[in-house]
């Protein structure tokens, strides 16, 4: 999620050797990640709850984490326990969810001293009329960029306006999940999708935050469908036989994303991952374990963006609660599969 020059060479190398590899895809969509893990969580006692965003964490008297506040209808309702985990990234979590007297600790400031927000995404959905094989989709991930020196095209397209940002877009991520998907075609046979991926700074698009989600106006659609327009363009260079047969299009600016996601300022990747992130101080003070008694914090903000690194957070955060090396535990399961694999 950040140019060159601001990458850590070791991340970006960890990141390359794996894809080097190919990549992995969950059968039937991203959607069976929750369909399978929330009776894993129901099974052990606990539970899941939709449309019920969180509007405060609970303190108790002594200033430890005991719950959270979450909204129900037009109410809201407190839910009790002994360990709050957080997924919600450090801004979120520490300056719209905790009351302001923890937010003033000195160590949650100087968390906060250390992270910055990271780039806004702009994001296109599209779906399509024909399978695979007829509009020559692939399994592939693209990256498009518009020249050699993506430190130089990114910079100055970041520091454009946004009228002459959305007619110049010099980095793209175009993907085909219905191509990556093996069930795809039995469930929705002569269909198929595509996702692009690009960033977008927030204040391009910030006069419109205070409007209500599908209701920012004209001006704000134009400039969404400028974007869109020239993102596409591009895409039917990759796949030319897809640009009479789009049934549904939709565009995401950061204020999508702001309002379906949460993210602070339409960030994708959650705080900025540059090398300043990656510094050993910084990595020693952004830990699972927050300066309030029973708060943890978990997801991408405590490793790495992307899924895996959210993962990775999980892992850390897991132990630090449990008190206990999960990557040790994750090492002899795989062992374990192995040899019981070896058998077959």
């Amino acid at each position: 999620g950040v140019v060159p020059s601001k990458a850590s060479f070791s991340m970006h190398s960890i990141l390359v050797n794996h894809f080097l590899r190919g990549a992995w895809y969950p059968k039937g969509g991203a959607g069976e990640i929750a369909f399978h893990t929330i009776p894993v969580i129901r099974k052990a006692g606990g539970n899941v709850l939709g449309n019920a965003p969180v509007q405060r964490i609970l303190l108790d008297s002594q200033g430890k984490a005991c719950g959270v506040s979450v909204k129900k209808g037009q109410g809201l309702v407190n839910i009790f326990a002994p360990v709050i985990i957080s997924d919600a990234g450090i801004f979120n979590t520490y300056e719209r969810l905790l009351p302001a007297e923890a937010r003033a600790l000195p160590e949650i400031q100087s968390q906060l001293r250390m992270a910055t927000h990271g780039e806004g995404g702009f994001t296109v959905f599209v779906g399509l009329n024909g399978s695979r094989e007829e509009l020559g989709l692939e399994p592939t991930n693209y990256f498009i960029y518009a020249g050699d020196d993506l430190d130089e095209i990114m910079n100055r397209y970041l520091a454009s306006s946004r009228e002459e940002a959305a007619k110049n877009i010099p980095l793209l991520f175009v993907t085909c999940p219905s191509a990556k998907d093996p069930t795809w075609e039995t469930r929705h046979p002569g269909k198929s999708t595509l996702a692009i991926v690009t960033f977008a700074k927030y204040e391009w698009f910030e006069e419109w935050k205070d409007k209500q989600v599908s209701k920012r106006g004209d001006d704000y659609e134009e400039l969404k469908k400028t974007f869109v327009d020239t993102i596409m363009q591009a895409v039917f260079k990759l796949y030319p036989r897809i640009e009479d047969r789009i049934e549904y299009i939709s565009g995401g600016t950061p204020l999508t994303n702001q309002h379906y996601i949460a993210s602070p300022r339409g960030e994708i990747y959650g705080i900025d991952h540059n090398i300043a992130r990656l510094q050993a101080e910084a990595i020693a003070t952004v830990r699972a374990q927050t300066a309030v008694p029973n708060l943890y914090l978990t997801g991408q903000d405590l490793c790495l963006g992307g899924f895996v690194g959210a993962l990775q957070g999980a892992l850390i955060c897991g132990s630090a609660v449990l008190k206990r090396n999960l990557y040790a535990d994750v090492a002899r399961l795989k062992k374990r599969t192995q040899a019981t694999d070896s058998k077959k």
